[in-house]
């Protein structure tokens, strides 16, 4: 297969339910644009049979809810067999070839569940719905295809031999013999049905459809069902599937949910902030959370005596050590080309030149990882894959080259203009207000991270906001966290992160044993350390993951723990954390300085900014020393 038609059809797997949605908007749009609502094939099908508009509907909704439970049997049968990891992965699951149950019908029960459906939407709709079945099939052809081409170099004869005793998609004579094993063998798990129950309250729909002979009304019943699916669909998704089987004999890691693995392979604040704010020097000694590592190795730019990376996922740290085992073992081109700026085919190889330099624990992690090796570690995170799909989605939303423009243009005016005009359409609206909502973010990531949100925040108007400042008023080419959502890559190597940067190599690669890995809490860690042995602060944004009691308390600990005029640095995205009035003599604000350093923050997506520094001039931040030293690992 051609590289261009093979990265088409991944593109149509991996974005397969935004095609599949898309098929049915469209066929069911144009069809009551065409026609009138009453003209439903089952209504012209019942004029051949001289039957009257009512009893046509009526027993056309009848026959298309028994053909929506069919569906739903069928598909939640073999959902229950393959797993819904498997169903709703981006990628080919290919850990198992299955054979038994529906799959002695067809290779592809799913796909046949979803076609009997579309063929019961049809009945439904005016004669252009007989389009949705055929634009359907056309559309699984071409995944199945893509699929068993994985599937046929995995298993070779075994899946050959399989090939020609059961049909891909439509059942024949020879695998209707074979309903009888296959019943035998009928299944129904907690996970199959959940997971593929899409079209079972369209059975209901249906029904009430027969009597109020309104097609409509059965949609509005089973939609709910379609966008929890679709919910799902896409956290399972990101949730990776269950991954490819490692090659060479390496196992494969399995996925984890979303902080069990990697959640952030870069970090996605500027540190351009948190350098001007902290003033890092020589002799200072600096904190800072892990996440993506990035940071932390951009503060060596600015000479501390140590940098303390600590967070309390290992996966992340274990990120943190491959970095810093690149800039060890690798050149500046070669580390551009290990992490994933540069197009590869030999990754694996530089890992191998670098994998002696990782601790046992990263690199018994890392020899498991040959996928996330393999497409370039700045790619490998959760929170990537969630931008990956959030840039698919803006560019049928917006278009790539209204987006390519977006680079092209210097002046902020005709960036204004240009978002006005082509950025602020209706399918933005619905985005920022549909996928960005309160209860699709609490499905796709962590409900803990919204436990201490206010209930009247919109995440979705403020990323609105949020992305209207960042497009119309900071610099576009040298804003790598926007060239990386809108584009997948980073706009040209002259405006990479610092930490990658050319000019800023050797020096990095100077100081890399400067920075120490904590894996632990801050609270726990905290503990350890003596009183006043702490300069600097970088505390991302962990404050809005606890209450505001807890947050009170680590801000007291680190009072102690941080020396007098010790710097504090930290972001609210979605909670607001301030240092309470409680604290009011230990810990003055930089508010003046914070919102300025916020309005040229490329990160762009943060509510607040804050900056605070520690006074023990008052007796009340008097806090007892505690004799221990600063342990890094």
């Amino acid at each position: 297969m051609q590289p261009f038609m093979k990265g088409i059809q991944q593109w149509e797997f991996e974005s397969r339910i935004f095609v599949s949605l898309t098929i049915v908007l469209a066929v069911c749009l144009l069809s009551y644009l065409l026609f009138d609502a009453s003209q439903a094939n089952a209504a012209l099908a019942g004029r051949l049979l001289r039957l009257s508009q009512t009893s046509s509907l009526r027993i056309g909704f009848l026959i298309a809810a028994l053909l929506m439970v069919l569906a739903s049997v069928l598909r939640m049968w073999a959902g229950s067999v393959l797993s819904s990891d498997r169903v709703m992965a981006f990628k080919v699951q290919k850990d198992r070839l299955l054979t038994r149950g529906p799959y002695r019908l067809v290779r592809n029960p799913i796909y046949l569940a979803d076609l009997i459906a579309m063929n019961a939407f049809g009945l439904c709709l005016p004669p252009t719905g007989a389009l949705l079945s055929l634009l359907m099939y056309a559309h699984y052809s071409r995944l199945v295809q893509y699929e068993e081409i994985s599937l046929e170099a995995e298993f070779g004869p075994e899946f050959s031999s399989y090939a020609r005793q059961v049909p891909r998609l439509i059942p024949n004579l020879r695998s209707v013999k074979n309903i009888p094993a296959a019943f035998s063998e009928f299944t129904l798990s907690t996970d199959g049905v959940r997971h593929n129950a899409l079209y079972v309250l369209f059975v209901v729909g249906l029904v009430v459809a027969s009597f109020t002979q309104q097609f409509f009304h059965a949609a509005i019943i089973g939609l709910p069902a379609v966008y929890d699916w679709a919910v799902l669909h896409t956290k399972k998704g990101l949730a990776g599937g269950i991954g490819k089987r490692a090659r060479q004999g390496r196992s494969s890691h399995k996925s984890k949910r979303v902080f069990e693995d990697i959640l952030y392979a870069q970090c996605w604040e500027d540190p351009a902030l948190d350098r001007t704010a902290l003033n890092i020097g020589p002799g200072d000694v600096v904190f800072s959370i892990t996440s993506g590592g990035c940071n932390s190795l951009a503060f060596l730019l600015d000479n501390p005596q140590a940098v303390i990376a600590l967070d309390i996922s290992p996966y992340q740290n274990y990120l943190l050590e491959l970095k810093i085992a690149a800039f060890r073992a690798l050149n500046h081109d070669e580390l551009l080309e290990f992490v994933g700026v540069r197009h590869s085919d030999h990754r694996w190889q530089l890992y191998l030149r670098l994998r002696s330099v990782l601790g046992d624990a990263g690199k018994s992690y890392w020899d498991s990882q040959s996928e996330k090796i393999d497409q370039g570690i700045i790619h490998c995170g959760r929170y990537e894959q969630y931008m990956r799909l959030l840039r698919v989605w803006l560019h049928r939303m917006i278009g790539e080259t209204t987006i390519r423009q977006f680079f092209e243009v210097e002046s902020t005016g005709e960036r204004a203009e240009l978002f006005q005009r082509k950025w602020e359409n209706v399918w933005w609206w619905i985005f920022t207000r549909v996928l960005l909502s309160r209860t699709t973010m609490t499905l796709l990531f962590d409900k803990v991270f919204f436990r201490y949100l206010d209930t009247s925040f919109s995440f979705g108007s403020h990323f609105a906001r949020r992305t209207r400042h960042a497009l119309t008023e900071l610099p576009m080419r040298e804003n790598y966290f926007l060239s990386y959502i809108l584009l997948g890559r980073y706009y040209s190597e002259e405006y990479l992160p610092p930490y990658l940067r050319k000019e800023n190599f050797d020096l990095i690669k100077s100081r890399i044993d400067r920075i120490g890995i904590v894996t632990d809490s801050c609270e726990h860690f905290f503990t350890r350390l003596p009183a006043g042995s702490i300069t600097k602060f970088n505390f991302s944004n962990i404050f809005e993951w606890m209450s505001s009691e807890a947050y009170e308390h680590l801000l007291r600990e680190t009072v102690r723990v941080g020396s007098d005029h010790a710097f504090l640095t930290y972001r609210n995205l979605l909670v607001r954390r301030e240092r309470p009035a409680i604290l009011s003599e230990c810990i003055r604000p930089s508010r003046v300085l914070a919102r300025a350093l916020l309005q040229q923050d490329l990160s762009f997506i943060y509510n607040n900014y804050v900056i605070e520094r520690i006074d023990k001039g008052s007796t009340t931040c008097d806090t007892p020393s505690r004799k221990s030293a600063i342990a890094v690992h």
